[in-house]
């Protein structure tokens, strides 16, 4: 994928939404779009600036969001992996970041189910999650929260939640129905776009990806890195703590927690623990 394909792509999307009859009208939901359009060539900014603004528009607690989510056509099935979290300063709910949802539980095929936002005021009495998602909600402190679907036409692309920590907040319904014509309009033809300009750049990545000390694989797993952060994911997978590689690289403590979180969510993993694990299995020593 050549930068001038990326260009073109963003000037026919600019095109489609701030221009002639079909353009964005919500104030709020151009701002976001031309933001957006910055970040085309990367999915995970691109979510990452649709969780920051939401969690902003709603006062939400936390806010997380990412591909996935649904049943595809021919019956595979694509799990929701959460690839970006933004959270409330001074929110006691837990991170959800690489957290996966089954595509076939029942509760979430319910949110697939609806035209547009799905409210949930009491998350532990809500009979259309399984128990087995509300256990899971519970245990990272979600007691109310909205599900969105995010479709590229009629096409699932992935989904968007808003969480609170109490039971039945106070949600805006004009902003929610906003919500419901702006994932229409805009973060469903974006994200989906974003997510083909990435799937095209990887096709032209090498067999391997070569870093200081080692070769990491799958190629099609890493390729979503940064070269900081491959240099971050190294030292981990050698068995240095977050402090340690902040000292060796010279970088604070806070820039290398927030790269450990951006790894795991690109790489599908919960914890560190499981990061150094999956790194471990994938990290050859190098030759020389």
């Amino acid at each position: 994928m050549h930068d001038d394909e990326i260009l073109r792509v963003q000037r026919d999307m600019r095109a489609r939404l701030f221009e002639g009859p079909q353009a964005v009208r919500w104030r709020p939901g151009r701002e976001l779009a031309a933001q957006l359009l910055l970040y085309l060539d990367d999915p995970l900014g691109c979510w990452r600036l649709t969780t920051d603004w939401l969690l902003e528009l709603l006062g939400a607690d936390r806010v997380d969001g990412g591909f996935g989510g649904f049943v595809a056509s021919g019956g595979r099935t694509c799990d929701y992996v959460v690839m970006a979290e933004a959270q409330r300063a001074g929110a006691v709910l837990s991170s959800v970041l690489g957290l996966r949802f089954s595509a076939t539980d029942a509760g979430l095929r319910t949110v697939w189910g609806q035209p547009g936002v799905m409210a949930i005021a009491e998350v532990s009495q809500a009979r259309s999650l399984t128990e087995g998602v509300r256990n899971t909600l519970a245990a990272v402190g979600t007691a109310a929260k909205l599900a969105l679907p995010v479709r590229e036409g009629r096409r699932p692309v992935g989904m968007i939640c808003a969480d609170w920590g109490r039971e039945t907040p106070r949600w805006n319904a004009e902003v929610c129905n906003q919500l419901q014509g702006l994932t229409q309009e805009v973060l469903g033809p974006v994200l989906a776009t974003a997510g083909r300009l990435a799937a095209d750049r990887q096709a032209d990545v090498p067999a391997t990806v070569d870093i200081d000390e080692g070769v990491l694989a799958p190629p099609a797993s890493l390729a979503g890195l940064t070269a900081a952060e491959l240099k971050v994911a190294r030292l981990v997978a050698r068995g240095l703590s977050y402090k340690e590689v902040a000292r060796q690289l010279d970088r604070s403590p806070a820039t290398v927690d927030h790269q450990l979180r951006s790894i795991r969510a690109k790489l599908g993993v919960r914890s560190t623990a499981r990061l150094v694990h999956w790194l471990n299995d994938n990290v050859q020593p190098s030759a020389h």
